[in-house]
């Protein structure tokens, strides 16, 4: 019986009170307990989709506003970027500017600050702004004005931090914001050299510091005061301000700034000549740490200890310090290109800003060498000028012009050779392109060669082993029949320069490629299996011919070649993938996305008892776009966790209409690599398994298992508990791995039409698929043949022993309604046992 709409709207109206009870609690216990928070925000979530239609997607907006906002506070900016993203999506192509929709992009630009892409997060901190601002929430809108300030300050742009800074003040007066706001400008204005501006607005923080009753807050506006005034060689004052600060706090051992408290005074007393006690105090300072692994907070500290230990003559401490600054400032180099890049949103965009990084690395320390240069260059002149009577001060400045040229080698080589491998890195790949360029007047090809499984590689060998590895595999290279240069990018990527512009001895290096790795390499008496994968570009551009050569591997992949030469058709258009990523999620609302559904047969029974989920995307403005061509986007955008939650939904759904009609069938689901150790998503699809009406298969690749193995095995064994069976799917691709195929939880193995294709060239082939069906078989797992085209790969399959065969032989992938009816075709039995002979 239809209930009458006052009914319906009680109904209603108690599950959005008991929605918004939840959204509260999770608010609540944000702050003080996040893990609470999140399950409050997915109860919330399960709430809001009881909601009518016009409600739920501003709840459901809500409640992953506040699961992002949980999962940055736990540490997880990653999980939780994919889940603010989908909030904004829920919310329309044109929501009403709301205090929810400025919150979200908040959210967004805090989670990508973290996560380094700062380009992004200053996009969405302004737009987060101008709602605040047009809604008249001036606390909130100074908020963003800091963030935004924040970013400039990243990106080295203390001018506009500045201006940032000051209309945050102008904004809204609170304590607490005041102070983080006049404490990072006047750090910015240190960085612009406006001493005096920037002693005015450390006096106003510390003011305030001590008017809220924080000593510790206090301390630390002094420290970073005596930072500058170290920096004006004013020491007096230095020494005032730091023993201002160790007067609020006390050194022992609970409040870790005190450190750099210790580090200011080495610093005054290198700079007064004291040089012994300067070296006592960087003990104190840096007692107990690991300076392989400090913290952005310790960069400027790295760099002066490093010149007090050589100017002490302890190189060793030198080296280990001025080491720790290089890796620092990568970091902040880093930092700096995302807030700069104009790469952002790209299809490739995560491959293009790890390159981009890099250069800005380079170019980073490029200034490091010439800064240090020029001051060699400055002492020699003095110590020329100075006469006679001034030999004493003559010794200082050779001693220091001895220090500046030491850091000067120091820096040109951790700028041009990697320190693991010894090989050159990729500034001097960019030298020796331009070098190139310019003397033959040609720019040569560029071939990118990446390490297949190098991050699981690099974690089961460990570091010492790892490089080594790595010097072996560049020596194999550098040792075929072309010579080349082999360069080290990244870690697990090679860049190989032949002299020449010659695109077809480009191509036959590349093709050489493999044949060099067909043995095993040797490590430490360790045989290693090496894959290689290899992308090829050209361009005048020197950064540009490096960029495209590492796509191109991205496109080899996806073709599944060894080699490609970089394809910018294939690349695309950057800003219609992104909008393409925009439009996924509302397809799947809207209509426009769908699954289809292919059968397999079970050859025992002679029956189709089960089918595979693949989806389809029929676009209204772009016709039918292929899963090939969203499905990676997907996965490199982050968008592939809320797809596929949605495809195991929509599954689960369509399973329990043909149960009703009396058909059991099991639902075959693709999950991707990057989801098998997501451990949010592991529990929300263990939970939907334990809801489902039947049973459910998830079709996994074994590289999905290789990056994080332990996590991964664990995810597996928690859905087999559930109910799930695992298939291995792709088998015989060229990835395929023994040790992985008996370490994998699984129930099945899933023979790739790539492989069953062997079935007709010739009886080796065969023997081979036959080998492959008794080893699943023997570790006690099924086999599906999928691809089948032919009814002699179907009747060779049957007697090979193959558990179930699927292919468009039997039937192409059909629509739930198609499927229906052609599971309940009357002839259906009768033909497929006629197909088996």
């Amino acid at each position: 019986m239809a209930l009458a709409p006052a009914t319906v709207y009680a109904q209603v109206a108690e599950s959005m009170q008991t929605f918004e009870d939840a959204v509260d609690a999770s608010r609540a216990s944000m702050m003080r307990d996040p893990t609470t928070a999140l399950a409050l925000s997915e109860q919330a979530e399960a709430l809001a989709r009881q909601l009518i239609l016009n409600e739920r997607d501003e709840a459901l907006a809500t409640a992953w506003w506040l699961q992002s906002e949980a999962l940055t506070r736990m540490g997880r900016a990653e999980d939780a970027h994919p889940v603010a993203l989908e909030a904004r999506a829920r919310l329309g192509e044109a929501p009403a500017e709301t205090q929810l929709l400025a919150d979200i992009y908040t959210s967004l630009g805090r989670i990508e600050k973290v996560l380094g892409e700062h380009g992004d997060a200053l996009e969405n901190y302004q737009r987060a702004y101008e709602i605040y601002r047009d809604l008249g929430e001036s606390r909130s809108e100074s908020i963003a004005l800091q963030s935004m300030a924040s970013i400039y300050s990243d990106a080295q742009q203390y001018e506009r931090a500045v201006e940032y800074f000051t209309n945050a003040l102008a904004r809204y007066q609170d304590p607490s914001l005041d102070l983080a706001a006049h404490n990072n400008l006047a750090n910015a204005l240190t960085q612009l050299e406006r001493y005096d501006e920037a002693a005015r607005s450390f006096g106003q923080a510390r003011t305030l510091a001590s008017t809220m009753g924080s000593a510790i807050l206090e301390a630390r506006v002094l420290n970073n005061l005596a930072n500058m005034q170290v920096e004006q060689g004013d020491y007096d004052g230095a020494e005032v301000s730091i023993d201002a600060a160790f007067s609020l706090v006390e050194d022992d051992g609970t409040f870790e700034w005190v450190r750099f408290f210790w580090g200011i005074r080495a610093q005054i007393a290198f700079g007064r000549g004291q040089s012994d006690r300067a070296i006592r105090f960087l003990g104190v300072a840096f007692r107990d740490v690991d300076v392989g692994t400090t913290s952005q907070n310790y960069t400027e500290l790295h760099g002066s200890a490093a010149e007090i230990y050589a100017s002490h003559g302890d190189w060793v401490s030198a080296f280990a310090h001025l080491q720790a600054f290089k890796r620092l400032t990568d970091e902040r180099s880093a930092f700096a290109s995302s807030a700069n890049s104009a790469l952002v949103g790209a299809q490739f965009d995560f491959t293009e800003q790890e390159l981009e990084i890099q250069r800005l690395r380079s170019a980073s320390l490029e200034q490091a060498l010439d800064l240090a240069r020029a001051r060699q260059s400055r002492n020699l002149m003095i110590a020329l000028g100075v006469g006679a009577a001034c030999l004493f001060l003559v010794g200082i400045v050779f001693a220091r012009s001895r220090v500046a040229r030491a850091k000067a080698q120091a820096l040109s080589q951790v700028l041009y050779t990697d320190t693991g491998t010894g090989l050159p890195t990729h500034a001097a790949l960019i030298r020796d392109l331009a070098a190139v360029t310019a003397d033959t007047g040609v720019a040569p090809v560029v071939i990118a060669v990446q390490i297949k499984r190098h991050k699981h590689l690099s974690g089961a060998l460990g570091y010492s082993v790892y490089s080594r590895f790595e010097q072996a595999v560049a020596a194999r290279l550098a040792g075929g029949d072309h010579p080349v240069v082999v360069y080290r990018l990244l870690p697990g990527l090679f860049a190989l320069l032949q002299p020449t512009a010659d695109r077809r001895e480009a191509t036959a290096i590349a093709r050489e490629v493999a044949a060099l790795f067909e043995t095993a390499v040797c490590v430490d008496d360790l045989n290693i299996d090496v894959g290689l994968i290899c992308g090829l570009a050209r361009d005048e551009d020197a950064e540009a011919a490096v960029r495209q050569a590492h796509l191109a591997i991205d496109q080899a992949r996806r073709l599944n070649l060894p080699h490609a030469e970089f394809d910018r058709v294939m690349y695309g258009n950057p800003a219609a993938n992104l909008s393409l990523m925009s439009e996924m999620m509302q397809a799947t609302e809207k209509g426009e996305m769908s699954l289809f559904y292919q059968p397999k047969l079970n050859v025992r029974t002679g029956r189709f008892e089960s089918v595979e989920a693949l989806s389809r995307w029929c676009h209204p403005g772009r016709g039918n776009i292929s899963p090939d061509q969203f499905i990676p986007q997907a996965e490199e955008t982050g968008h592939i966790r809320p797809f596929t939650e949605w495809v195991i939904r929509q599954s689960i759904a369509d399973q329990k209409r043909l149960l009703a009609e009396g058909k059991t069938i099991s639902m075959a689901i693709n999950i991707s690599g990057a989801l098998v150790g997501d451990a949010d998503f592991a529990r929300k699809a263990r939970a939907m398994v334990i809801g489902a009406s039947g049973p459910i298969t998830f079709e996994i690749t074994e590289t999905a298992v290789m990056t994080n193995p332990d996590k991964a095995i664990e995810h597996l064994n928690s859905w087999r508990e559930s109910g799930a069976r695992i298939s291995i799917d792709d088998y015989g691709t060229g990835q395929s791995s023994l040790a992985y195929l008996q370490a994998i939880p699984s129930d099945e193995l899933k023979l790739d039409r790539q492989f069953v294709s062997n079935l007709n060239a010739n009886a080796r082939g065969r023997m081979l698929i036959k080998s492959t069906i008794d080893l699943a078989h023997n570790l006690g797992l099924q086999v599906v043949a999928e691809g089948v085209e032919t009814e002699t790969e179907l009747a060779a399959l049957e007697l090979l022993g193959s558990d179930w065969i699927q292919g468009f032989l039997l039937s192409r992938p059909l629509p739930i309604e198609e499927l229906e009816r052609f599971l309940t075709a009357p002839d259906q039995v009768e033909r497929d046992s006629s197909a088996l002979g």
